[in-house]
């Protein structure tokens, strides 16, 4: 279900923002927001640049967020990707085609908007 900018800005000013004065409580609210919302695993594709020169998008399963909620400054969030038998951080921005429950899709679309405020 896409969010329509009116409810993104709801979410944003009380459930994320709510309470927040200073820059660090900000991003302790965006860092909960997402940690609550998000839920592992989903599946999403990857840009993967290979060694013979070919690059191509490869379907990934989303794994786990690799930022730490204590110590976000606001900037990327970064999750740890399974591509292959490998696990690598990417950060979220990397991804598209992302294919997940309804809570965390809500969480993604409120997470794009982050930059607003």
């Amino acid at each position: 279900m896409k969010l329509t900018v009116a409810e993104i800005e709801r979410v944003i000013l009380y459930e994320v923002m709510v309470d927040c004065y200073t820059e660090e409580e900000a991003n302790m609210g965006w860092a909960i927001y997402m940690e609550e919302n998000v839920n592992f695993p989903f599946e999403a594709e990857y840009f993967v640049k290979m060694k013979s020169g070919k690059n191509e998008w490869r379907k990934v399963s989303v794994v786990n967020s690799q930022t730490d909620p204590s110590s976000f400054d606001g900037g990327e969030w970064y999750v740890e990707i399974e591509l292959d038998e490998f696990i690598v951080s990417a950060k979220l921005s990397e991804l598209r085609y992302i294919k997940a429950e309804e809570e965390t899709m809500r969480a993604l679309q409120v997470w794009n908007h982050k930059d607003r405020y």
